[in-house]
């Protein structure tokens, strides 16, 4: 690809993409066929909350689905992650170039985080007041500095990021290349490792949407994964079961909720579940759990010229993609329960389904 698409700007969503529909909040994945799970009930309850839809949770969450309404995001140009949920002020970082951009959510900080399903009230405050800090020092740099991601993320893959699960050394390029944010901002970014993932996030939907990708959106919704052929409008949707991997607090595990969010983006473009050549701590953590040709399979589905999946490489081999996502309480929590991947069944991505 010779298009090259750059960091340009933190920015509230209403601002980003025009006429998006009244007293709507924006999921992961494939639309809902039903309620959601309670994880993003959490969530949306959450932004309601903030746009002042609702005086507090118990009353939003009433509203869900029934005056507040749901839409997958990635119908919107926008990717968020696991169980959040965006609405029309929430700050988004914007992806692009001149002739089209694509959005992600801001990273509010680590744990109790929306993303998780938290319904602790100091998310709301980070998601609206730290964020807007942040944009109030970081847009005016973002005009000088010119920070392209897909050249962080690879540069990230010599310190052993994966670019999903890992990306600790990319928030710490982040940083370096914003060197003349206040000091404490700096800080309290690196307190967050995940910080950089919603900024590739973007950057890779803007490639799926920007390059000759046969995918153009992909990522669970909790109960079900989907992706969007080129050219469809609508979504090709399997029943999504918990990713495979460790947890934290194996007792847990009964209760988890199905693979979700649009960080799948990543490992579409290439990174994530197909790049952990490059991140050895992961291949070891996950050992048990992963495919034995782990880290030769992305040769043989990746499509040379875009450097994404191919849904024709996937159903002439049998193999499916490598998808790492967070396994996250199907009610929500402060936090994830544990960690792994999810390989969609090959018959997803047949575009003659």
């Amino acid at each position: 690809m010779s298009r090259k698409a750059r960091l340009r700007r933190l920015v509230p969503l209403e601002e980003a993409v025009a006429d998006l529909p009244a007293r709507t909040l924006f999921h992961a994945g494939p639309p809902y066929d039903g309620a959601p799970p309670g994880a993003v009930v959490n969530a949306a309850a959450q932004a309601a909350v903030l746009e002042g839809w609702a005086p507090d949770l118990e009353s939003a969450r009433a509203l869900i689905g029934a005056s507040i309404g749901l839409r997958p995001a990635q119908d919107y140009g926008l990717v968020v992650p696991l169980a959040q949920v965006a609405s029309p002020s929430t700050w988004c970082v914007e992806v692009g170039d001149a002739d089209h951009c694509a959005y992600s959510l801001v990273s509010e900080g680590g744990p109790p985080a929306l993303r998780f399903g938290s319904s602790d009230p100091a998310c709301r405050q980070r998601a609206r007041d730290w964020c807007a800090k942040l944009a109030e020092h970081a847009n005016p740099l973002l005009e000088r500095v010119a920070i392209y991601p897909e050249a962080l993320m690879r540069q990230a893959h010599a310190s052993g990021d994966d670019g999903h699960a890992q990306v600790q050394a990319g928030t710490r390029l982040i940083v370096d290349a914003l060197h003349d944010l206040p000091a404490t901002l700096k800080e309290e970014i690196l307190a967050n490792p995940g910080f950089a993932l919603t900024v590739w996030m973007a950057f890779c939907s803007w490639k799926l949407r920007s390059s000759d990708s046969a995918i153009t959106a992909i990522g669970g919704n909790g109960l079900a994964f989907g992706i969007k052929l080129n050219g469809d409008d609508a979504w090709n949707t399997v029943s999504a079961p918990p990713p495979s991997g460790p947890y934290f607090k194996p007792e847990l595990a009964p209760e988890s909720l199905g693979a979700i969010g649009d960080s799948a983006v990543v490992d579409a473009c290439g990174f994530g579940g197909q790049a952990l050549v490059h991140a050895p701590a992961l291949l070891e953590e996950w050992r048990d759990y992963l495919p034995a040709d782990a880290t030769s399979r992305p040769q043989r589905i990746l499509d040379e010229s875009t450097g994404c999946i191919d849904p024709a490489r996937i159903k002439a081999t049998g193999l499916a993609p490598i998808i790492n996502l967070a396994i996250l309480h199907r009610d929500g929590a402060d936090t994830p329960i544990g960690r792994g991947h999810y390989c969609p069944p090959v018959g997803l991505f047949d575009n003659e389904g």
